[in-house]
């Protein structure tokens, strides 16, 4: 038994549904021969007749109605997926898996991401810097987002921001009310450094290292917000990256003068994903912010540029 092929029953619905041979080609973005030649393939396959040509139009025979009973299911699902496919490419309904290394870089970019396109669905999940960049390579999430994310031919980064490496010291220390401090001046306090994969604790250990100083913690912890917390109860001085969490309480960043470089914090992803429409709108996102935060700063400095224009006319 010879069956009809899905370009065939495809014609067969359209015409069945429209009543007319060009309406069908018109649905089905093909010609009006095509159609016609579709529908006499399968008539002539099974010596059957499907459609009464009734001047532009067509009606169903008592086989076609049959038939058309039995297959018009498979056009409404071919317009439900086309339905889902259409809401896919416009951000109406999805998927986005985040893996990021800290919480406050990645909030502030999900809450506008979420503002945007409410039909996506996001997963976030939260790792180390290893952790983080193992989950995009291994595809087991959409994008990342680290600081110093890795640059490498198949990855694809956009830079959010730039930021300070800190040190926090518990309110009320001697040193909270400080600007700044030398990392010499650190090394007789209860010091709290990051366990595992941190990518705070090497750029810590590399400047460290450069200075000549072999301080020893008095505790190392797996997480950031475990070294938040323990600040905040004041067991020692801990390290960040002040844009890592917008927690402000017990604690006071403090500069440190060592570390006079800004460290990136990036989106990234596999080039091979850049293109999937979710990531691409997070990635669109993530640089108009930093536009956006660019141009803010150029006018916060062009403000202050002319008030000390300002001041020195007066001087003078």
């Amino acid at each position: 038994m010879k069956r009809p092929t899905a370009s065939q029953i495809r014609a067969f619905n359209e015409v069945a549904a429209t009543g007319s041979f060009s309406r069908a080609a018109k649905a089905l973005a093909v010609s009006q021969p095509a159609v016609t030649a579709q529908i006499r393939a399968m008539e002539e396959a099974h010596d059957v007749r499907l459609f009464d040509r009734v001047g532009t139009g067509a009606n169903l025979t008592a086989i076609g109605e049959r038939l058309y009973r039995h297959t018009r299911q498979m056009r409404d699902t071919e317009k439900e997926a086309a339905v889902i496919l259409h809401s896919a490419r416009t951000l109406m309904i999805g998927e986005l898996t985040i893996a990021a290394g800290a919480p406050g870089p990645a909030m502030s970019l999900v809450a506008a991401y979420r503002d945007l396109y409410p039909g996506i669905r996001l997963e976030i999940i939260f790792g180390n810097w290893q952790q983080v960049v193992t989950a995009v390579r291994e595809r087991k999430c959409d994008l990342g987002i680290l600081t110093e994310a890795p640059h490498a031919e198949d990855i694809f980064r956009e830079t959010l921001f730039d930021q300070a490496l800190v040190a926090l010291v518990p309110e009320g220390h001697p040193l909270a009310g400080r600007q700044e401090v030398a990392l010499a001046d650190l090394m007789d306090e209860p010091l709290l450094f990051r366990s595992g994969q941190s990518q705070t604790q090497k750029q810590l250990n590399r400047v460290l290292h450069q200075v000549g100083l072999k301080p020893q913690p008095l505790l190392w912890l797996e997480s950031r917000e475990a070294i938040y917390e323990a600040c905040a109860q004041g067991i020692g001085i801990g390290f960040m990256f002040d844009a890592a969490s917008t927690r402000a309480d017990r604690v006071r960043r403090v500069k440190i003068a060592e570390i006079r470089e800004f460290f990136p914090e990036h989106a990234f992803c596999l080039k091979s994903k850049r293109t999937l429409r979710p990531v691409e709108a997070f990635m669109n996102l993530a640089s108009d912010q930093r536009s956006d935060r660019g141009a803010a700063r150029e006018r916060a400095q062009s403000r202050r540029s002319g008030r000390m224009d300002e001041r020195s006319a007066l001087t003078n």
